[in-house]
């Protein structure tokens, strides 16, 4: 083990969940504000050429997702995703139903940034 994990370890058992949920909510919304907040206000701006990331688009909303629900269910979370079971040879109702909802909504925002850049005149 590394020097560097070791001290990441150490961090992280010092803060406690929800201290770690509010870093995952503000590295979350710190994504949002970059890559869908900031796009959607280039117009604004004069800016004439936004430039987005799908996967950073995802990754906002799964953090800011992640980051508030650890933040407001704290113990009960880790119980909550412990139950998920992402393994495509056991899927439960429970795993696949998450999994759905996951991708609607991150589809669905993806889908919407995309059309309101379009709406705006950019390609």
């Amino acid at each position: 083990m590394t020097q560097q994990s070791t001290r990441v370890r150490r961090l992280a058992a010092r803060l406690g969940l929800r201290s770690r949920g509010l870093l995952v909510l503000i590295i979350g919304l710190a994504l949002a504000k970059w890559q869908i907040y900031d796009p959607l206000h280039a117009r604004e701006q004069g800016l004439e050429r936004v430039t987005i990331s799908s996967l950073l688009i995802g990754l906002a909303i799964l953090l800011s997702v992640f980051g508030a629900a650890i933040l407001i269910l704290g113990d009960r979370f880790e119980k909550i995703i412990g139950n998920l079971q992402i393994d495509p040879k056991r899927l439960n109702w429970k795993s696949t139903v998450f999994l759905v909802l996951i991708a609607l909504v991150g589809g669905s925002i993806w889908v919407w940034v995309q059309l309101e850049l379009s709406a705006q005149g950019y390609r």
